[in-house]
């Protein structure tokens, strides 16, 4: 990303925001997250996923946890953004950004 044909690259730190709690030593925690990277191959128009959020959120076998991404520091941070503004131009996601007020 962010362009179609380009791969971009940012170091970043994932911290748990919602659900039950995951010590991010524990074998749940490496059950999300099993390799140091991972790649974003596909997205989800932002409608969809709150469809599917919200229906997924009422169904009592189902379990959502919210997970954030930082970049791990400012010189992965231009990179980060970069990830991050292309994904929010094309309306499938939604990023905060950390120093972002509202």
């Amino acid at each position: 990303m962010p362009l179609e044909s380009t791969v971009q690259e940012a170091a970043v730190v994932a911290r748990q925001l919602g659900g039950r709690h995951i010590d991010d030593t524990s074998l749940l925690w490496k059950t999300l997250f099993p390799l140091e990277a991972f790649r974003i191959d596909g997205r989800v128009a932002t409608e969809k996923s709150c469809d599917f959020l919200t229906q997924t959120r009422l169904n009592p076998t189902k379990e959502l946890i919210a997970i954030a991404f930082s970049p791990v520091n400012a010189e992965n941070g231009q990179n980060f953004k970069a990830i991050t503004d292309f994904l929010i131009g094309k309306k499938y996601v939604y990023f905060r950004h950390e120093n972002e007020n509202n």
